[in-house]
């Protein structure tokens, strides 16, 4: 399961202490921080998932170049 907060910068160091206990007690099993004024991964996902219509539209005109790359999804 994952969780996004939008923490307050002033008490930010007591909730990073408090995540620092509950991975200690196994009660999580890791966080990471995330900032959100540079640009993410999940940004430059949905970004290029956004682009897929268009990317199909322009390949139904014949814009483009055919390769052999194949691309597998699994759920993991």
């Amino acid at each position: 399961m994952q969780l996004q907060i939008d923490v307050n910068s002033v008490k930010s160091a007591i909730f990073l202490e408090l995540l620092n206990l509950f991975k200690k007690d196994n009660m999580i099993n890791d966080y990471k921080i995330i900032d959100d004024k540079k640009t993410t991964y999940d940004d430059e996902v949905l970004n290029d998932l956004s682009m897929i219509g268009d990317s199909l539209k322009d390949a139904k005109n014949g814009l483009g170049h055919r390769t052999s790359t194949t691309v597998t999804i699994q759920d993991a």
